[in-house]
């Protein structure tokens, strides 16, 4: 009963998404209207930008969040190229700057910092060498080559930042953005009952087998104990990242989903380290950091190497920074 609503859904997001051109030989053909923010530049199905101003890695990537993107990911050698090209107009020289990429949490596991794998490199010849035991940030345009090499985070260096496109919806598709309400209301939810003038409706947005939804996300907790790299390498194998928290609602659902899972509160691994610099926390999966809960006196960088976020420590079950080669239970996250 809902094929209507599927039909309705198809056409209103092919209205929102592109801009119909014309009709040739029994065919649609459709002019996209995908767009970058100003002073971004449009590479594949994201917005990148060159900022000139250096800084270390961990201040480019707080630099980055503050305009809603992160440190660049770079999946491809095209994107690779075309960010260097962006580079060179924008400075009119080749020099080296920040990617996201980091094994700060442990040695030889690269991450990206907006939490999408690492599929594609680009390293120098003999690189990642970690010269001197501390180069755990990666920088492009190294050496002749103009190749990727590790480097010592707190250096300073221009960057490059990375952001979904948005999307410019025009007044001539205002009627689309009512068909998609509409059909997306149909599709994920039950009409319930109609009373005193309004439609109330029961939801059905659903997470996978093995999933709890907490708001907009799916949670699991993942009862192996693990490095927090490796809990971070696994996340991502189910396409998702440690677990950032984003209010105290959310961290106890999160400590109940561990409770029925486990019939325990022990510790696990969240996505927050400041392992690339001091006292800079940032989520694995690229949000900005806007809610804590830290233990008393915590974090404290005991020994000066505790950079990775345990949850349930203490008998106050909050927050702690640890050794990341420590091996404990995690909580991954993803989108429905």
């Amino acid at each position: 009963m809902k094929l209507s609503a599927v039909f309705l859904l198809v056409f209103s997001m092919m209205a929102l998404t592109s801009g119909l051109r014309y009709f040739h030989h029994g065919r649609f053909y459709w002019r996209h209207f995908r767009i970058c923010p100003h002073g971004w530049t449009k590479i594949n199905s994201r917005c990148f930008r060159y900022v000139a101003t250096p800084m270390t890695w961990a201040n480019a990537e707080k630099n980055c969040l503050s305009m809603g993107a992160n440190l660049a990911s770079v999946h491809n050698l095209y994107e690779y190229r075309q960010i260097q090209a962006m580079i060179h107009r924008r400075s009119c020289n080749s020099r080296e700057a920040w990617l996201g990429g980091t094994d700060a949490q442990q040695e030889r596991t690269w991450l990206w910092s907006d939490g999408s794998p690492m599929r594609y490199t680009n390293w120098c010849r003999g690189e990642p060498n970690n010269a001197g035991g501390s180069q755990h940030c990666l920088q492009m345009n190294f050496s002749g080559a103009k190749c990727w090499d590790d480097l010592w985070c707190n250096h300073n260096l221009p960057s490059v930042c990375v952001k979904r496109f948005r999307r410019r919806i025009s007044i001539m598709k205002l009627s689309a953005v009512f068909l998609l309400v509409f059909s997306m209301m149909a599709l994920t939810s039950g009409l319930r009952y109609f009373h005193h003038g309004r439609f109330y409706w029961r939801h059905f947005r659903i997470c996978p087998h093995g999933w709890t939804k907490i708001n907009s996300r799916c949670f699991r907790y993942v009862a192996t104990p693990m490095t927090w790299a490796n809990a971070e390498k696994n996340c991502l194998s189910m396409g998702a990242n440690l677990a950032s928290v984003h209010n105290l609602y959310e961290y106890r659902r999160i400590q109940a989903m561990i409770r029925a899972g486990s019939c325990s509160c022990r510790e696990a691994w969240l996505g927050g380290s400041d392992a690339q610099q001091e006292r800079t926390w940032l989520w694995s999966d690229g949000s900005p950091m806007r809610y804590t809960n830290w233990c008393r006196g915590e974090p404290n960088n005991a020994g000066g190497s505790q950079h990775c976020l345990q949850m349930n420590w203490s008998g106050a079950k909050c927050w702690d920074d640890l050794w990341c080669n420590h091996n404990l239970p995690s909580v991954c996250v993803k989108r429905f």
